[in-house]
C-alpha cells in the first residue's frame, strides 16, 4: 500500500539549470525506514529517484499525508 507525503524540496541540477524548487505530493511504498532520519531518508529517496546524488537534494518539508 503506497503512503503519500508532501514534499517540499530543492535539487540542484546540472548547468545551465541549476538550483531547482519542487514540491508536491510523493508516494512510497511504506513508512521511512529510520524513524528520527526521515528529511534524510527523504532526500535519498528523492535523489534516487531524480538519478541525483543525495548531496544535490534538500528537503525543506516533509509530511505524511492523511
Amino acid at each position: 500500500m503506497a503512503i503519500k507525503y508532501y514534499a517540499h524540496f530543492l535539487v540542484d541540477e546540472p548547468d545551465p539549470r541549476g538550483l531547482q524548487e519542487y514540491r508536491g505530493v510523493v508516494e512510497l511504498d511504506g513508512l521511512p525506514r529510520r524513524s528520527g532520519r526521515e528529511l534524510r531518508e527523504a532526500a535519498n529517496i528523492i535523489a534516487r529517484n531524480m538519478g541525483r546524488s543525495q548531496r544535490d537534494v534538500k528537503v525543506l518539508q516533509w509530511a505524511r499525508l492523511h
